[in-house]
């Protein structure tokens, strides 16, 4: 399954701007911006993530056939997902293309770059991929699941605290924090749903034993 992309984001986006009170001219261009960085950053996710070995198993010795037993662990950043520097400069070119430029537009893409980067860490630190994943000829055979991880509430001092780092305060700031949050959340609320654990796992009794790719 593929990534999320902008356009399953920027609507409810949308809404989130508009209940934060946040109407303003420059709005609808950082609802898109932000919206097509969460989705290409997930995209980046999906091609870098990987499932750490050790998974535990319920596997046949003599026939290979079982499942997993126990909770998989993901690899967090910088090998298992793209750190805050990379978003950043992709981050600057999204808000150019928006008309926002400058020194406000500098500061907006570090401070959400630095945004992304924590949600993504809080991700693979707190999701799991999920047991009963089938096992036959000693390798895994369907597709894992990822346990959601419910992001807005542990983001959102982060994501304010970055604003304010790079000199986006203000009375609205906190808004702003609120609606980066929720995006974030969201965003990441499709990838558990969208992508899965391919199949292909090394599954030998006990635990497997090499890493699992995101598809």
């Amino acid at each position: 399954m593929p990534a999320p992309v902008a356009t399953q984001i920027e609507s409810p986006a949308k809404g989130f701007f508009q209940a934060a009170g946040l109407q303003g001219e420059a709005a609808p261009s950082l609802t898109k911006a932000l919206s097509e960085g969460v989705a290409q950053t997930l995209s980046l996710l999906l091609a870098m993530g990987m499932v750490m070995p050790g998974i535990p198993t319920a596997v046949d010795p003599i026939s290979g056939s079982g499942s997993t037993i126990g909770m998989g662990s993901l690899m967090p950043p910088p090998t298992g997902g793209p750190g805050a520097q990379p978003i950043e400069g992709m981050l600057k070119s999204l808000l150019a293309g928006q008309g926002l430029r400058g020194e406000y537009a500098e500061d907006l893409a570090k401070a959400v770059a630095a945004s992304i980067a924590q949600a993504i860490t809080l991700f693979t630190h707190q999701s799991k991929v999920l047991p009963g994943i089938a096992v036959a000829g000693f390798v895994s055979t369907s597709p894992g699941r990822f346990m959601p991880v419910p992001l807005q509430t542990s983001l959102e001092a982060s994501v304010n605290g970055f604003l304010q780092q790079h000199h986006i305060a203000g009375e609205y700031a906190p808004d702003l924090a609120k609606v980066i949050a929720q995006t974030l959340d969201l965003g990441f609320s499709l990838f558990t749903a969208q992508v899965m654990v391919a199949p292909g796992i090394a599954c030998p009794p006990g635990a497997t034993t090499t890493p699992g790719k995101f598809m």
